[in-house]
């Protein structure tokens, strides 16, 4: 489904997934897809980095921004471990975007979000008022949604991006329970999992400018989340929010559409 609506999309990756077919995973099949779907903008994070070589990871992104600097924007991703290797990163990547793109996977860093190796990352990002993308997985350890709230509430001037929203019905219910307990946390639609009537609940409870659409391209058909936004029992004000303007906003962006 082609969007009506320019979108900013919070949810990419550049690379290939040992658990996802290389479809359309090259940059210019990556374009072609989000011109065919409206995909004004997609933030990416590198694969690689996810799986623990930040250094190279980063350096793909970096690559790809000088390429394409008005299409794709870059989460500058993080590990934990070593100590200090995430703030060397951050400093080293700070010229992809202001306010900087973090992204966190606690899950695959096998670090929980909450422990003292990220701290330095956390002080980083309320120290830039960073928009932080951070994976997360109903009830994880590492993790898991209600781990959030401390955090926000620690750094009330990070704003953390709830990956995939815990991705199942109950991580579902986690996320709009942490995102209820501190402002600056917000729920991402993209994942591979997808449950009735769950984003008319987020909006009822949280309001429409909590959430982002993220597609998680190439791993997911950005299609399909599209149409779960365009096709729900929301107003046709939240739909814009949540497809442009609530990351827009984050981005400290005028919307030269309007």
């Amino acid at each position: 489904m082609r969007s009506p609506i320019p979108i900013h999309d919070c949810h990419g990756h550049l690379g290939v997934h040992p658990d996802f077919p290389a479809y359309k995973a090259e940059p210019a099949e990556m374009l072609a897809v989000m011109d065919l779907l409206n995909i004004e903008t997609l933030a990416i994070t590198s694969t690689l980095a996810c799986y623990n070589d930040c250094p190279r990871g980063n350096a793909e992104v970096d690559a790809l921004l000088r390429v394409h600097p008005t299409r794709f924007r870059g989460y500058i991703t993080v590990n934990p471990n070593p100590f200090g290797q995430g703030v060397a990163e951050l400093d080293r990547w700070a010229h992809f975007h202001s306010p900087p793109l973090i992204k966190l996977h606690p899950g695959l860093h096998k670090y929980p979000v909450h422990g003292k190796n990220y701290l330095p990352i956390w002080d980083y990002a309320e120290q830039t008022r960073a928009i932080v993308l951070v994976h997360t997985w109903d009830s994880d350890p590492n993790c898991g949604p209600l781990l959030f709230p401390p955090i926000a509430r620690a750094h009330p001037h990070a704003r953390i991006l709830l990956g995939h929203s815990g991705v199942t019905w109950r991580g579902y219910l986690q996320a709009i329970e942490a995102a209820e307990a501190a402002p600056n946390l917000f729920l991402d639609l993209s994942g591979s999992q997808n449950h009735r009537l769950i984003l008319e609940r987020c909006v009822e409870q949280l309001g429409a400018e909590r959430i982002l659409l993220g597609s998680d391209l190439p791993f997911l058909e950005a299609s399909m989340t599209i149409a779960r936004v365009l096709t729900a029992g929301i107003s046709d004000m939240a739909k814009e929010q949540i497809l442009r303007t609530n990351l827009m906003r984050l981005y400290n962006e005028k919307d030269e559409t309007t």
